[in-house]
């Protein structure tokens, strides 16, 4: 493991996609969002997806130098087409959308076509309640017409994607909540980060491609399959993201050979029901009562959602981001491609 400051990530990968040609306002948030996920504790979302971005840039299927667009939309409503730049600044762009429909009109729905993988759901949730809104955020539909990662609950073959959503509620004086899950037994990121490390997936997260449980990464790349999440419970959450974001959302309408589903955001302003503005003292006591919960044998404290991403930030941040060899390889080549010397970025 090599550890390396947050401050130098950053400048390795805005430098790496600058290369790459991407737009100085894209190159800026690409390296905020993606070191915001190594420095929360989700590496699997990080500075790791560097060299596959740059390698669609290179293949021509991720356009770094455009910006996301509004198709139509309405006053509490908008389709945002994502035209195929990196995810995560679609993404960011639609949550900016949602978050102002909402201030004017209480709630909102957007949703984003055309959209590459935009990371780490929680960083637009929190995006939302930094602004005072509380947000839903979900990804899915691809089932079918895409890659697929995931059995349904009770198969032995691909039909689903990971098929994350989110969950961000601003609060008072408590930090916000910030609740992000995968409906599948773990991200296909994790799966990534452990064979960078070389290390075992735990049990009941894959199959291979036989149907039989698994723990090594390879298997999953040999055809092997995730797992929903507690059984026939989580593969029920996906059926709902799948529905949502690959029938409501039109991505089947709009997409060319790329992924057909597409990413949700629903934006709700926390007073939209309480006119008196006590939505904040309302959710400080909601969590604090939570907080005030003893904890169970084994455990220090009970933790809210969101607050393991925060102490994780804290920790990185004052002392170095952990990047593992194989990774750090992966940005050396990455900028080798697109003309950049990591070595000499500091």
């Amino acid at each position: 493991m090599l550890n390396v400051s947050a401050k130098r990530l950053r400048s390795v990968v805005r430098t790496i996609f600058a290369g790459a040609g991407a737009l100085d306002d894209s190159a800026n948030l690409m390296a905020e969002v993606l070191v915001g996920s190594n420095l929360a504790g989700h590496d699997s979302h990080g500075v790791l997806r560097v060299p596959v971005y740059v390698d669609r840039i290179k293949e021509g299927n991720m356009v770094p130098d455009v910006t996301p667009e509004i198709l139509e939309e309405t006053e509490t409503t908008a389709l945002v087409d994502g035209r195929w730049t990196f995810g995560h600044v679609a993404a960011h762009y639609g949550t900016e959308v949602a978050i102002r429909k909402a201030k004017q009109s209480k709630i909102s729905l957007v949703s984003v076509v055309r959209c590459h993988h935009i990371g780490r759901l929680g960083e637009w949730v929190e995006q939302a309640a930094e602004q005072g809104m509380i947000s839903l955020v979900m990804v899915g539909g691809s089932g079918g017409t895409g890659p697929t990662t995931t059995a349904p609950f009770g198969g032995a073959a691909r039909a689903l994607g990971t098929n994350p959503l989110a969950f961000g509620a601003p609060a008072g004086d408590m930090p916000a909540m910030a609740m992000d899950i995968a409906t599948s037994f773990i991200a296909e990121g994790k799966i990534q980060f452990a064979r960078a490390k070389n290390s075992d997936l735990p049990p009941g997260a894959i199959l291979d491609k036989h149907g039989n449980p698994s723990v090594k990464p390879a298997d999953f790349y040999d055809g092997g399959m995730l797992l929903p999440f507690g059984g026939h419970k989580g593969y029920s959450i996906s059926m709902l993201v799948e529905l949502l974001c690959g029938a409501l959302v039109p991505g089947d309408i709009y997409a060319e050979d790329g992924a057909q589903g597409g990413t949700l955001i629903i934006a709700i302003d926390p007073n939209a029901f309480r006119p008196d503005g006590s939505y904040s003292d309302v959710a400080d006591f909601k969590l604090r009562r939570i907080k005030d919960v003893p904890p169970a044998p084994g455990f220090d404290e009970v933790l809210l959602p969101g607050e393991p991403e925060l102490r994780a930030r804290e920790q990185r941040t004052r002392e170095g981001v952990a990047v593992p060899e194989a990774t750090w390889d992966g940005l050396v080549e990455a900028g080798r491609s697109v003309g950049v010397d990591v070595a000499q970025i500091e």
